[in-house]
């Protein structure tokens, strides 16, 4: 717990150090003819995040734009997978952007870019920075109590990969007599390197660890890596597998001996996004077989509605599901919450 309750401390100074802004000199030309200038910080899933000097932040319909004048490096990708890294001008037809990169000019139709991230060489780590934090309470089918949810997560991305770092924890008192009450506990802290490639794949590395009271897990440890690519990716729909391996290093609560293992890692991943209400869902489930026994398998499902009510606050509700299907001694082979949570964004 105090290794968690150290990450989240840094995550909350991170956020306050990442606040300094951008020259804001960036031009975006709408359909009614008006033109806005502010900063890009990001176009995803339809909806382009704009930072101007005098309304702040604010998210604008991608198919109404018409074209967008930049300096910044920005990496532009379509729905095929490609990227640029260039600067942007606005091209003869409308709804057109052009791209200039460092060899080419490239005329780009708004309807085929999916994704727009700034690669700003001149900015500091810490501006570079994009994260979440977020508490709240879960209702638990082991314990029917109330517990405790705290998670943070933090992402790095450049021209050429992205790194994340995020971390949960529950704690939950059972109910009982004084002499029974028990503190149970989960919690996760996960570190990965996503280096993208070609027609929209990529490779992933992960390590992990996480205990987990209720599953019998007194400790995991877990190295992998993974090949993946993402199947669909519109502005509003993204679908993404996976597929590697993982060793793990376990410890138990009982009396069972610690083990080592080699595992398998098949991951899907689905997200939709709507712009007006702002929201999400981000369904993703994970299989992890024991490479020497395939009827021996753990998995691992998420499933997120998430709404924004205020600028960069959030509402969601987290349904989470834990399975093992040779648990440790004494130990259960199913857990899951449901969890309601105030989160911020930055």
């Amino acid at each position: 717990m105090k290794y968690f309750s150290t990450f989240i401390a840094a995550a909350l100074l991170l956020s306050v150090s990442a606040a300094s802004q951008a020259a804001k000199t960036d031009v975006v030309l709408l359909v009614n003819g008006n033109t806005i200038t502010g900063e890009i910080k990001s176009l995803e899933f339809g909806s382009l995040r704009y930072s101007t000097d005098s309304m702040g932040t604010v998210s604008i319909d991608w198919e109404d734009i018409v074209s967008i004048t930049t300096k910044q490096t920005l990496q532009v990708e379509v729905s095929d997978g490609t990227r640029f890294f260039g600067v942007l001008d606005s091209a003869e037809d409308r709804f057109e952007i052009k791209v200039r990169t460092q060899s080419e000019e490239v005329d780009l139709h708004t309807s085929r870019i999916v994704r727009m991230t700034p690669i700003d060489a001149q900015e500091s780590f810490l501006e570079r920075l994009d994260g979440s934090f977020s508490f709240g309470f879960d209702t638990e089918k082991s314990s029917e109590v109330t517990t405790l949810r705290t998670s943070a997560d933090i992402s790095y991305r450049t021209r050429k990969y992205l790194v994340g770092l995020s971390g949960t924890l529950n704690v939950t008192d059972q109910p009982g007599s004084e002499e029974a009450n028990e503190t149970r506990r989960r919690e996760n802290i996960g570190l990965n390197y996503q280096r993208f490639r070609a027609n929209r794949w990529f490779t992933d590395w992960t390590a992990g660890w996480e205990p987990h009271d209720e599953l019998g897990s007194l400790s995991r440890y877990t190295l992998g890596a993974a090949l993946g690519r993402y199947l669909v990716q519109t502005n509003q729909n993204q679908l993404s597998m996976t597929a590697g391996l993982n060793v793990t290093r376990e410890s138990f609560i009982g009396e069972d001996e610690s083990t080592t293992n080699a595992e398998g890692r098949i991951q899907f991943r689905y997200l939709h996004r709507r712009i007006v209400p702002e929201s999400n869902i981000t369904f993703t489930t994970e299989i992890f077989p024991l490479l020497e026994d395939l009827s021996t398998y753990r998995t691992e499902t998420d499933l997120i509605f998430r709404r924004e009510f205020i600028e960069d606050l959030y509402f969601d509700v987290t349904l989470s599901h834990s399975y093992n299907s040779v648990p440790p001694t004494g130990a259960e082979k199913t857990d899951y919450t449901i969890t309601t949570s105030i989160g911020y964004s930055w």
